[in-house]
């Protein structure tokens, strides 16, 4: 259900950039209010989770789940996309799309689903690393000509500043009140059906052909959606068991492209093309994969 309400938020943008309820200047201004606001109040939210006792007796084995989902990924985002393209910036997109999964949307619906209400809280332990990592780490991936000059006004986004004041608000245990915690709320929740509609929007400029004719893109789904989860799931299996420690990075680790990719390569003038059939396809894709990696981790 998670995966079919994508699709008809995407199918919203696609008609309305068709019909021209939504100009090119429409979709970018959408895109950056998504980067600029909704997306940084959605992960303060995020990080407003209790302290408790459980967490603190597992938290070795989250931070091993953590370090090896992202030492997969960053792994296979530094080789594959050297095999298959030339261009550094598209590099960049295509090692964005490794990186980082839709483990937020999707990751809280679908592993609630399969483990249980209780499995909720580790996605959002995940969803600390992902959001500082997210405005960090990606902003260069995406932009490394940038990096290369270590421009102060890089890292000087509301994206990060959200991460890091959420992250010292969690460490503290200080809990906003209302009614700003309603309004970041209300924010946050704007951000998965804007993004969509927005990729829907960037899709109906494509060619339609284009969208599954691309090998390169085929090529970063496959390693997106099956080496990923499976070599997490290897690496992972032997020091740590059950759903939560095991399965929860698992299933994570194989969602399909985030959307944010498409949003941020918008924001830092990247060719958002790439960004845009990566997540379409993958999320067509896991459609199959997700049920199959399901089974694997049960």
């Amino acid at each position: 259900e998670s995966i079919i309400i994508l699709f008809l938020l995407m199918g919203v943008g696609f008609l309305c950039r068709r019909t021209g309820v939504i100009g090119p200047d429409g979709a970018r201004g959408l895109s950056s209010f998504v980067v600029n606001v909704s997306l940084p109040a959605l992960i303060l939210m995020a990080m407003q989770v209790p302290l408790t006792p459980e967490l603190v007796e597992n938290a070795g084995g989250i931070l091993l789940g953590i370090a090896v989902f992202y030492a997969v990924s960053f792994a296979l985002a530094f080789t594959v996309p050297r095999f298959i393209e030339d261009s550094d910036l598209e590099q960049g997109v295509m090692r964005f799309m490794l990186v980082f999964s839709n483990l937020g949307f999707m990751g809280i619906p679908v592993a609630g689903a399969v483990f249980g209400p209780e499995a909720i809280f580790y996605v959002s332990i995940f969803n600390l690393t992902f959001s500082i990592l997210l405005f960090s780490v990606g902003v260069l991936m995406l932009r490394p000509d940038m990096g290369r000059y270590l421009d102060p006004k890089l890292f000087l986004n509301t994206g990060l500043i959200a991460s890091v004041a959420g992250l010292i608000l969690f460490t503290l245990q200080v809990h906003i009140p209302s009614p700003f915690a309603d309004v970041f709320t209300l924010l946050g929740s704007t951000t998965t059906p804007l993004a969509m509609v927005v990729v829907g929007a960037l899709l109906a400029t494509l060619p339609v052909e284009g969208l599954f004719t691309d090998k390169k893109i085929w090529v970063i789904s496959a390693v997106r959606l099956c080496i990923i989860p499976i070599a997490v799931f290897v690496l992972l299996r032997p020091f740590v068991g059950g759903p939560f420690l095991l399965g929860v990075p698992v299933l994570l680790a194989a969602m399909p492209v985030a959307a944010n990719t498409v949003m941020l390569a918008e924001e830092y003038h990247v060719d958002a093309t790439t960004g845009s059939k990566g997540v379409f396809l993958t999320t067509i894709l896991s459609l199959l994969t997700l049920p199959l990696i399901t089974l694997l981790i049960t």
